[in-house]
């Protein structure tokens, strides 16, 4: 931000007090680097901005756009794509969360659906049918069916078959996170209806601008890559990073580390090794970047690094635990469990960086543990849950927090360094026999914040910890 550390320069060794003049120049210029840092956020943490449904912050971003685009070519690449009424920074990761999930898609074929529609919509346009953006779900449906069975990803899995429930219920998970995003607007008929087939059976819907946003960041190429890093396994173990594709330059690792800071939830030294050795060089440049361009922390440990924000504001691109839930409160049990396991020589020890292989049925057997010692105090849902259906959401949740890889195919999970932040109790009032966390990590615990729910849910006090000695941790 030129301007501001032009304005610190000239006044630095100003002795008289200043005039009426310069005291305005001051407000104005906290002024406009409060406007720059809070057009940053709002780009950051939402997906798109459109002039309609956001007005100020559209024209927020929209006067700093140039500020902004700045940025970005000098720390990550990315690019601002702006139109007359959608504004939106199109994100390039460098590295393939496995298990990562919205809170409308949650499935596979539910990511499938929200793809192959946006290649409807292109595909609409390049027929000629660009002014006509209305169409029925039962074609849409028709044309997704014949593409997954033709198409050049047709290898790579089973074909979508709408007379199958399943398969309705992920478009109608896809067309809602399209209208979530205002890429749709549904104009006449339901989509329960068409899932169920019942009544009128069908839904008339209109693509938007939003959807042409969109379809300009769809690269098959992209797809392919991701596709073939996964080979076929949504949950892999392997290291996250994508292979550099033929007609893209090898990016700058310090660039890599930017951009998975920023898209979250963690850098892993496991990932990314180069990109990681990056950021601990540059470590005080970035910590320095982080405050002044976002007002944001660096949290840099041995293992991994994180962004954190303040309290109260968004906890960006990928929500992490919110203590309201069984699962959430059982996703960190499980953790603060594996830390003494580890401390008490009942575990491997985590590998050079940080990371723990250990067998799914064991993880099950510490959250059946968890669900005889706290399922009392879970809510009735969760109690009378089937044990196997609410494992798989506590897995979804430690996955979607970087918590955790897996289960893979070979029924392996990957505990990530992150997992050994937490040391986690119910209050001691209610739970007499309650192990301190101190005593039962064997470790130093780094002072840390009270999560209180609400009254009728139940409390955990929260500390960072580590599996290791407080040694591991990186100082700025």
């Amino acid at each position: 931000m030129p301007e501001l550390e032009t304005f610190v320069d000239t006044e630095t060794d100003e002795i008289t007090p200043p005039t009426a003049p310069k005291r305005v120049a001051r407000l104005r210029t906290n002024a406009q680097a409060e406007a720059l840092t809070q057009a940053h956020v709002a780009l950051m943490e939402n997906e798109l901005l459109t002039r309609s449904q956001q007005p100020e912050l559209y024209r927020l971003v929209n006067n700093q756009y140039a500020a902004l685009q700045n940025w970005h070519d000098e720390h990550t690449g990315w690019r601002i794509r702006r139109g007359p009424s959608v504004m939106r920074l199109v994100r390039t990761p460098v590295s393939l969360i496995p298990g990562y999930v919205f809170r409308t898609l949650r499935e596979p074929r539910d990511f499938a659906c929200f793809a192959w529609t946006l290649w409807y919509a292109e595909s609409r346009q390049m027929a000629g049918r660009g002014n006509d953006q209305q169409f029925l779900m039962s074609q849409l449906a028709e044309q997704l069916e014949e593409q997954s069975i033709t198409g050049s990803m047709a290898v790579q899995a089973a074909p979508l078959d709408f007379k199958k429930q399943a398969d309705r219920y992920s478009l109608s998970r896809a067309l809602k996170a399209l209208q979530e995003l205002g890429g749709l607007q549904l104009e006449d008929g339901n989509t329960e209806e068409w899932v169920t087939e019942t009544g009128k059976a069908d839904a008339l819907w209109t693509f938007t601008e939003v959807t042409r946003s969109l379809m300009q960041a769809l690269e098959m190429s992209k797809v392919q890559n991701v596709v073939q890093k996964l080979e076929g396994n949504p949950n892999s173990l392997k290291p996250a990073l994508l292979p550099v594709l033929p007609e893209q330059p090898d990016s700058d690792p310090l660039q890599r580390a930017w951009r998975t800071l920023l898209l979250g939830p963690t850098l892993l030294r496991y990932d990314d090794p180069a990109a990681f050795a990056a950021l601990v060089s540059h470590a005080e440049r970035v910590q320095h970047e982080l405050a002044e361009t976002f007002g944001w922390q660096l949290d840099l440990r041995l293992e991994y690094a994180q962004i954190i924000r303040a309290t109260g504001t968004s906890s960006g691109p990928i929500p992490l635990l919110s203590l309201q839930g069984a699962a959430d409160q059982a996703a960190l049990l499980i953790c603060d469990v594996v830390r003494q396991k580890v401390a008490a020589h009942e575990l491997n020890a985590p590998d050079l960086d940080g990371c723990i292989l250990i067998a799914e049925n064991e993880i099950a057997d510490i959250f059946r543990q968890v669900r005889e010692r706290y399922g009392q105090r879970w809510g009735s849902t969760a109690r009378k849950t089937h044990f196997k259906f609410l494992l798989r959401e506590v897995y979804a949740k430690m996955r979607l927090a970087g918590l955790i890889r897996g289960p893979d195919r070979n029924f392996n999970i990957l505990i990530l360094p992150t997992a050994a932040r937490f040391a986690v109790s119910y209050g001691r009032d209610e739970v007499e026999d309650e192990v301190a966390p101190a005593e039962a990590a064997g470790s130093e615990i780094l002072a840390g914040p009270t999560l209180t729910s609400p009254p009728e849910q139940l409390s955990l006090s929260m500390e960072a910890g580590l599996m290791r000695n407080r040694k591991s941790e990186l100082s700025l």
